[in-house]
């Protein structure tokens, strides 16, 4: 597949969760789940706002950017083999970034869709397994670059963006839960 309709698709799989939510945002429960212990199993809930129906998604697309940074320096490996293992990777990150929001959007849709409304869990089932899934083939395909990167130098940018970025997911994260309730 070229790189430009691989950018079209992982954009549209991370718009979809964004467009599923406003679809569903007016029907929403007053009380959304902020932390779950099993699939369908919700320990914390909170007040329905903005934030707490688009954070998932926001969060998701945070987590895609970080291996989009991670995945513009494969080039600094010099040993093909290196490089693509580490491309695979971060590729397969970002591919398993997009498609878990995805399925938290729908999700989400779910609960207000009387023809989705019976498949949720196993809409909840297929995230998980999505993530276990993504992660476990992103190491596979990773072995050949195992981690030290003596090669690794990152931008001034990236430096920054990185750690920005992984900063706002923890803010959203300490956000939620501080909102939050016992369900």
């Amino acid at each position: 597949m070229r790189k430009s309709a691989l950018t079209v698709l992982l954009c549209l799989m991370f718009c979809a969760p964004f467009v599923l939510l406003s679809l569903s945002y007016g029907a929403a429960p007053s009380e959304l789940p902020v932390l779950r212990v099993w699939i369908g199993h919700t320990a914390l809930v909170a007040s329905k706002s903005l934030f707490m129906v688009f954070r998932v998604p926001v969060m998701n697309l945070i987590s895609g950017l970080m291996a989009a940074v991670m995945l513009s320096r494969a080039s600094v490996f010099e040993n093909i083999e290196r490089r693509t293992s580490y491309s695979n990777m971060f590729s397969t990150v970002l591919f398993t970034a997009a498609l878990k929001s995805d399925f938290e959007g729908l999700e989400f849709y779910a609960t207000v869709s009387p023809a989705l409304q019976p498949y949720q869990s196993w809409i909840g089932f297929g995230t998980l397994l999505c993530v276990v899934i993504g992660l476990g083939l992103a190491i596979i395909r990773g072995r050949k670059a195992p981690i030290p990167w003596p090669e690794m130098q990152l931008t001034m940018r990236d430096k920054i963006l990185l750690p920005g970025l992984f900063a706002l997911y923890v803010a959203i994260v300490i956000a939620s839960l501080s909102g939050a309730h016992r369900a």
